[in-house]
Order: C-alpha cells, then structure tokens, then sequence
C-alpha cells in the first residue's frame, strides 16, 4: 500500500473504530476494548495528519474525494473498486492492532458495568 493508499484508508479505519468502540459499550468487559480502540484511533489521526502534511509538503500531492471509490491525485484520477478499499482498510487495520503500529494502550478508570442476566 503506497502513501496515498494509505492516506485516502485512513478515515476509513478510524471511522471503523468508532463503531466497534459503540459496539463494546453494550458488554461487560467492554472497557477494555474501548480502551484500546480509542488508543487506537488517537494515534491513527495523528499519524493521518502527519502523512496529509508530508504528502502535501514533500511530495506536493493533493487528495481529493470525488466519489465513492474515485480519488483526484493532483490532475489524476485513480479508481478503486470497494474490494480494494476493504483490503487497504483491513492491511492499515492490522498494523494497529498486530504490526508495526501495535502499541500498549493505557487503562482508564471506568465504572464496571452491570451485569444485564
């Protein structure tokens, strides 16, 4: 995945996040996975700002959405099929959670919830 890849699947995974962290908030030992997620997610943005600053000041490359799976790269316009996207998000995904992004994550304190049985 090159840095534009990366760069146009970075909203994508965060915005994936976000929904698993709504998801774990209806179970018990959810806080933990929050927890994670949210670490997750803070590091994923700042990462994504560094790379849209690298990208428009290194390489003088500009993004633009235009629609779904169709991106502006300065006067390109490169096509991605929603399989491709849904493979770039999982890859970048997995550097977070296994790869080489995968970081410790601290606890918040966070009231237990309880149990609903």
């Amino acid at each position: 995945m090159n840095h534009v890849e990366k760069y146009i699947t970075y909203p994508m995974a965060i915005t994936i996040f976000k929904q698993d962290i709504e998801k774990f908030q209806k179970i018990k030992l959810g806080n933990l996975y929050q927890d994670m997620l949210e670490s997750i997610i803070e590091r994923m943005q700042e990462d994504f700002y560094k790379l849209q600053d690298e990208l428009r000041s290194r390489y003088r490359i500009d993004v633009q959405r235009l629609e779904n799976g169709k991106y502006k790269v300065n006067d390109e316009v490169l096509e991605y099929t929603s399989e491709e996207l849904k493979e770039f998000t999982s890859q970048l995904m997995s550097e977070y959670l296994y790869g080489d992004k995968a970081r410790e994550f601290e606890r918040k304190d966070r009231a237990w919830k309880p149990s609903t049985d």
